[in-house]
């Protein structure tokens, strides 16, 4: 049995570890949940991945992106428009608020620089042909749904094409991946790797919403210090002095959570 004063001794001890461990923990539940993803090299390795390059033709390793309205035409040649057209507003309106484009939904393919095509696997050839031409048809055999993309030599994005065949998308469980990925990809982040992690550009990985690097990923590439046409070279230090003004600014450390209140993640539960 203690005695009075070793009872209060042993108290004031524990007391004591109690108050150490609280000035110290926060600084371990911090350090545990940083995530591999957010060190500057691995932000800037991703970038280098998925906007440089293509994901069906090699060279071209440059930066490109929109810089006027993008204009979007939708046909729905497929059942469940009002479920699409839903998935797909939302999706449009995370765009613009990551991006700061002015994105909007057009009713005549006259008017649109993106065409975008709710589709069936049966009829998806025959559009594809008829659209973008017999060269892409090549691509279809490994592609669950497809975007193809123009610009020009200085890097601006002029057109793109996207193609949802909705019932080959569900079979695959993609749908959603689909109609998020794959208009993404055409505001300049065409390419897809294994490197990049957790992403949706990603094919070996579940995710079917937007993961806190492809946010950080469309903040840098719609930053105005990032120029279209910039390769590796220019865009180290670039990307460098960007990352570190939004990790100072908490970009970074709330990015997941940023990326969780976007409103297909609010819509679709994830």
């Amino acid at each position: 049995m203690l005695s009075v004063n070793k009872r209060s001794f042993f108290t004031r001890t524990i007391y004591r570890i109690i108050m150490l461990c609280c000035l110290v923990l926060p600084n371990l539940t911090f350090a545990s949940t940083a995530q591999p993803w957010q060190s500057t090299s691995f932000i800037i390795n991703s970038f280098f991945e998925t906007v440089l390059g293509s994901e069906y033709a090699s060279g071209g390793l440059s930066v490109k992106k929109w810089s006027g309205t993008v204009k979007i035409y939708v046909a729905h040649q497929v059942a469940d428009t009002k479920l699409h057209n839903k998935l797909l507003n939302a999706q449009i309106a995370d765009l613009r608020a990551l991006t700061g484009l002015k994105i909007i939904r057009v009713k005549s393919k006259k008017e649109a620089n993106i065409q975008y095509y709710f589709t069936s696997q049966r009829k998806l050839p025959a559009l594809v042909r008829a659209t973008v031409g017999p060269q892409s048809l090549q691509y279809l055999k490994s592609a669950v749904c497809l975007a193809t993309m123009k610009a020009k030599n200085s890097g601006d994005i002029q057109s793109a094409m996207i193609y949802i065949p909705v019932d080959q998308a569900r079979m695959h469980a993609k749908l959603l991946s689909c109609i998020v990925e794959e208009i993404t990809q055409t505001m300049g982040i065409p390419r897809d790797s294994d490197a990049v992690y957790p992403s949706i550009f990603n094919d070996k990985t579940p995710n079917s919403y937007l993961t806190g690097l492809d946010v950080v990923l469309l903040k840098l590439l719609y930053s105005p210090e990032v120029k279209q046409g910039m390769g590796k070279a220019q865009l180290k230090p670039v990307l460098t002095s960007l990352i570190a003004k939004m990790r100072r600014e908490g970009v970074i450390a709330r990015a997941n959570s940023d990326a969780r209140s976007l409103k297909v993640c609010r819509i679709a539960g994830c």
